[in-house]
């Protein structure tokens, strides 16, 4: 199959998109909770347990409950306190739970983006949503990377977010889904008249 330059700059758009998404992201998680996490005193357990600073992989981990992956845990020693699949930010509840928004407005944001960028106002909604979806080719890679990254162990096996619930829910569902409505609402937001742009052949 043969695929002309038009397609490969859009392909190439939605990656950078995807992975630009995936990343500002992850650096909002951090910011809008390191310091929750800091004064959590089953993070001060788990660092002393590896005698580390875990606060990029700990951040990961919550990035990836904010897509509904649950961390695989092992039971043993300071882990067995939580749950096989566990998933920080419903443990926290509260204002956490705000983290859910993150990957939902990124990548809605990043669909949109391409899609305005790659698609011609007089397309329909269904290629809208198909130049938006595109961003899973950006979007995917930096979920599977993050799983091998974002892990907490404490000696006898790792904490990691669910390898299959990652590439399955994180890294293809919500692109896919959530890229493709983002580049429909561009689309639709495109065709939309503004106020003013079209003149009354009529006035004087």
């Amino acid at each position: 199959m043969v695929i002309d330059n038009e397609s490969k700059a859009a392909i190439a758009l939605g990656a950078l998109a995807g992975a630009l998404a995936w990343i500002v992201g992850y650096g909002l998680t951090y910011a809008a909770s390191i310091s929750d996490l800091r004064s959590n005193e089953q993070y001060d357990t788990l660092e002393a347990a590896t005698d580390e600073s875990l606060a990029v992989e700990m951040v990961g981990l919550l990035y990836y409950n904010a897509h509904n992956v649950v961390a695989d845990v092992p039971q043993y020693s300071v882990l067995q306190a939580l749950e096989p699949s566990h998933n920080f930010v419903l443990a926290e509840g509260g204002s956490t739970l705000a983290l859910y928004a993150i990957p939902v407005l990124f990548l809605m944001g990043a669909g949109a983006v391409v899609t305005l960028y790659t698609h011609s106002t007089d397309e329909s909604a269904t290629d809208a949503a198909l130049s938006g979806s595109v961003i899973v080719v950006g979007y995917l890679p930096l979920v599977v990377f993050g799983t091998f990254v974002f892990t907490v162990d404490p000696g006898n096996g790792a904490m990691a977010p669910d390898l299959f619930l990652a590439i399955g829910l994180a890294g293809t569902f919500y692109p896919l889904v959530l890229g493709a409505l983002g580049g429909v609402v561009a689309h639709v937001v495109s065709r939309t008249p503004q106020s003013g742009s079209v003149s009354d052949p009529n006035s004087t």
